[in-house]
């Protein structure tokens, strides 16, 4: 089976979210599945590194479809004049088509295609996006999208849940999938991690949040949460930030420059995948107060650190977190800063979350969710049994 896989979105240098889910489930695929082949589709002036890394291993069953089209046209053309469809340029039969996230693209009637929505914010909290945004979503047509794809993949149920109620033609044919957790996350500490450490110049203790910042992922009550945590405690606790700017993002940047909070908060833009664990592992704690996610990939992370967890009680956080973090109201800063003050105050406590979090990550990996996927693939493909791979 030929399946052509959209990673247009790849194009950014920094991939996040749904670039880092992509990228790390397609190489899970690419490790395990023996017989179906890959194309990976983009578009643009230059090539996704991804791809290009494919492409440079020669990997027998992983190929190329680049289009030099600016994705602007490409977008235009295919809101406007639906035409031409996703696999007008392949030259080899495609037999299904795997979408890792909403885009502009113009779906052929005749091949099946497999969809991965994370999550359903753009609808539930639209005030989160900026206008730019929220035309985009529109332009993807989800309503088209969803209706003609095949199958549908969501990473929880609660995402399950609000796809399902936003969109009748979903029913029945989702599958929760949950993310996996890269093998580079552990809880020994390595030889590195001093010098990453020194390099960053991170602060002697401190809280962490990892994410990219935009409004839903909620931070100005996070700065609020801890700033009263320090005022009561008189506790010298620093906040690191690891994350790329994002939409609407201008009330924060004011906020950090504040006086009464500049000194103690520390934001590090985006750090590549060998940095990222060695920051988790210096910090006393993860807090995650986001208001709304599809999934909460940190959450994952910061378990199999071995490193405690403070997240909101909202969406499909509990599902991920299960029994191994504190839960906070994230409308209520307050809640953040008696979480803190909990945490920080009971070795005993920070022991228990950790040790939860250790074993809950061993539930994830993202072999694990390629075998979940793969097997959505070949149950649609031309063969329909689930272990042929």
């Amino acid at each position: 089976m030929r399946i052509l896989v959209d990673v247009r979105h790849l194009t950014q240098l920094n991939p996040a979210g749904v670039g880092g889910y992509t990228q790390h489930l397609l190489r899970a695929l690419f490790a395990i599945d023996q017989k179906n082949e890959y194309v990976l589709f983009s578009t643009g002036n230059r090539v996704p590194t991804f791809a290009k890394e494919w492409t440079q291993q020669t990997h027998p069953r992983v190929s190329t479809l680049h289009l030099s089209i600016p994705n602007k046209l490409v977008n235009l053309r295919s809101f406007f004049l639906k035409h031409p469809t996703i696999n007008w340029r392949s030259k080899e039969p495609i037999d299904l088509i795997f979408l890792p996230n909403l885009n502009i693209t113009t779906l052929p009637e005749d091949i099946p295609t497999v969809l991965t929505i994370h999550d359903l914010s753009w609808i539930s909290h639209p005030e989160f996006y900026s206008k730019k945004m929220q035309l985009w979503h529109k332009a993807t047509r989800p309503q088209e999208l969803v209706a003609k794809s095949k199958k549908i993949i969501v990473p929880s149920s609660c995402t399950q849940q609000d796809l399902e109620r936003h969109f009748q033609t979903a029913a029945g044919k989702t599958h929760v999938i949950a993310h996996g957790v890269a093998p580079q996350f552990s809880s020994r500490m390595q030889s590195s991690d001093h010098g990453i450490r020194s390099r960053l110049k991170l602060p002697k203790r401190f809280v962490l949040f990892v994410g990219t910042i935009e409004p839903r992922k909620n931070l100005l009550a996070l700065i609020e949460g801890i700033k009263q945590y320090r005022e009561s405690t008189h506790d010298d606790l620093h906040l690191v930030i690891v994350g790329s700017w994002g939409w609407r993002s201008h009330a924060l940047h004011r906020r950090l420059w504040r006086k009464d909070v500049s000194e103690w908060i520390h934001h590090k833009g985006y750090l590549q995948s060998q940095e990222l664990p060695a920051v988790y592992r210096c910090a006393v704690s993860t807090v995650f107060p986001s208001i709304y996610e599809g999934f909460g990939l940190p959450i994952l992370e910061s378990f199999a650190s071995g490193i405690p967890v403070i997240t909101s009680h909202t969406s499909s956080l509990p599902e991920v977190g299960a029994n191994a973090c504190l839960y906070i109201d994230p409308y209520n800063s307050r809640d953040i800063t008696e979480a803190l003050r909990g945490l920080l105050g009971s070795s005993t406590l920070q022991k228990q979350l950790a040790e939860r979090g250790l074993d809950r990550a061993k539930q994830f990996s993202w072999e694990r969710t390629a075998l979940e996927t793969l097997k959505v693939f070949n149950n649609i493909g031309p063969s329909s049994d689930p272990h042929h791979f």
